[in-house]
């Protein structure tokens, strides 16, 4: 009996360790996206696993279009998120976030939350950006913002476009709910081999904590591989936060609008 337990320990932790391998592996991610024929960035499609481990969801991030918002042409950006179906019974979580951004200054107008939780009531969020005065306007309340800042989706849109051949440190300011939050990190680039052509790869440490340095404690760490193609592709993030370990594998890329 303690033989069988003592192999059945093994083979958990030999999974465990090429399963963390194969979601964690930039060069495994891309070289299944070539063969798929997955290299033309669209919409991006995620497989999220907690601890880099266990799968736990899905994320979708759509193209963007132009729309109209109040008469005015935006880019409109839309992401959505949600837990396995096989955890249905035990937990469902339900993500949309929406964004509309100056097609000028790239910088966001109106971002939309909407999320859904299982045994909780919906719950809705909307972001006014005055851009030009430093504040944005949430539940009828005006709060202060710094310059030029950023919602997730906006964020991660200005991100995709950094030239980083030229920026080597970047900084991002962040606000889509109360406080003023900022991404800062480092980006390096890497070329790989693959089937005998190379590809360029940027690797990118960041860290997220409160521009008023209020609780320094409060910190989100940041690492993300990029695919150096048109725009930057997102083939693997990973956020550690409150002590737990999330990634994000690229497994598909469609057609966008």
């Amino acid at each position: 009996m303690k033989r069988i337990l003592f192999i059945s320990i093994i083979l958990i932790i030999l999974a465990s360790a090429i399963s963390y391998y194969n979601n964690n592996n930039p060069k495994i991610i891309i070289s299944r996206l070539i063969k798929e024929g997955y290299l033309k960035p669209r919409e991006l499609r995620y497989k999220i696993n907690l601890l880099g481990i266990i799968p736990a969801g899905e994320a979708v991030l759509e193209a963007e279009r132009i729309d109209e918002y109040n008469g005015q042409k935006y880019y409109h950006l839309k992401a959505s998120a949600q837990s396995l179906k096989e955890f249905s019974k035990i937990f469902s979580a339900y993500a949309v976030l929406e964004s509309y951004i100056d097609m000028k200054q790239m910088n966001p107008v109106v971002f939309k939350q909407k999320m859904e939780i299982s045994g909780k009531q919906s719950a809705t969020l909307e972001i006014a950006y005055d851009q030009r005065n430093n504040v944005m306007l949430i539940g009828g309340v005006k709060r202060q913002i710094l310059p030029n800042t950023q919602d997730p989706l906006s964020a991660v849109f200005n991100f995709r476009r950094l030239n980083f051949d030229i920026i080597k440190i970047f900084e991002i300011n962040i606000n889509s709910y109360k406080k003023n939050y900022l991404l800062k990190g480092t980006a390096t680039q890497k070329d790989i081999l693959i089937n005998k052509r190379l590809y360029r790869i940027i690797l990118v440490d960041a860290k997220i904590r409160r521009s008023d340095k209020n609780n320094l404690y409060h910190q989100s760490k940041i690492s993300m591989v990029l695919l150096k193609e048109k725009d930057n592709i997102p083939i693997l993030i990973k956020v550690f936060a409150g002590g737990i370990l999330i990634n994000a594998k690229l497994v598909d890329i469609k057609g966008g609008y």
